[in-house]
């Protein structure tokens, strides 16, 4: 992959954190996760080193910036789901809801799925930063089956991200020719069983 091409140094009125997002993985991608110093993140993103450290408080947190829309995304879908509807489907369409369908983030996703899978500290922080989606998976399990162990609910919560993330990176690693989300939806249809609730279609 050709490296983003440098931009004039300056302070945007407006930080993009899409394009700092998207400058920086492209910069990971070519030169390497752990090679790549914050002068050389400004020299790509156009964005001084000062104001980049201003906003963000290390190299991991510009690598995780789509997890909080994307647990935002969960979250709207799973407190409007209809009390009746089988938890399990709820869940999926709501995983697959999170993840973005947006092209420009497709094109990214390939690179940025197998950055975080396979560079160490980024794996390192992946618990972390999973956490506020495991959490508010668990919430609405607990909310829909108010028999079951809050260990259960975590633990389901757990299985069904282990899955989307497996679902993703293998998408990523087989071409990425189709949309990312549907292979979501493919991989998270073998779950649907396994949820309590639940009749098989």
């Amino acid at each position: 992959m050709t490296r983003p091409v440098p931009r004039r140094p300056g302070r945007p009125s407006v930080l993009s954190t899409t394009a700092v997002a998207s400058d920086a993985l492209r910069l990971w991608t070519d030169r390497g996760f752990a090679a790549t110093s914050w002068n050389d993140l400004a020299q790509a993103t156009g964005i001084s080193t000062r104001t980049l450290l201003r906003h963000f408080s290390s190299r991991a947190e510009i690598a995780w910036l789509g997890v909080a829309p994307a647990i935002d995304r969960l979250r709207e879908v799973l407190e409007h789901a209809a009390d009746d509807a089988p938890p399990a489907v709820v869940i999926r369409t709501a995983i697959v809801e999170s993840v973005s369908r947006d092209p420009r983030i497709q094109e990214l996703a390939p690179d940025w799925l197998r950055l975080i899978s396979s560079e160490p500290e980024l794996a390192a922080t992946a618990p972390l930063v999973y956490r506020p989606w495991i959490d508010t998976l668990s919430d609405y399990l607990a909310r829909r089956l108010p028999g079951a162990p809050a260990a259960i609910c975590r633990a389901l919560a757990t299985a069904y991200q282990a899955a989307t993330f497996a679902a993703l990176l293998e998408w990523a690693e087989s071409g990425a020719e189709q949309d990312c989300a549907d292979s979501v939806d493919r991989m998270l249809r073998w779950m649907d069983v396994h949820t309590p609730g639940t009749v098989p279609d």
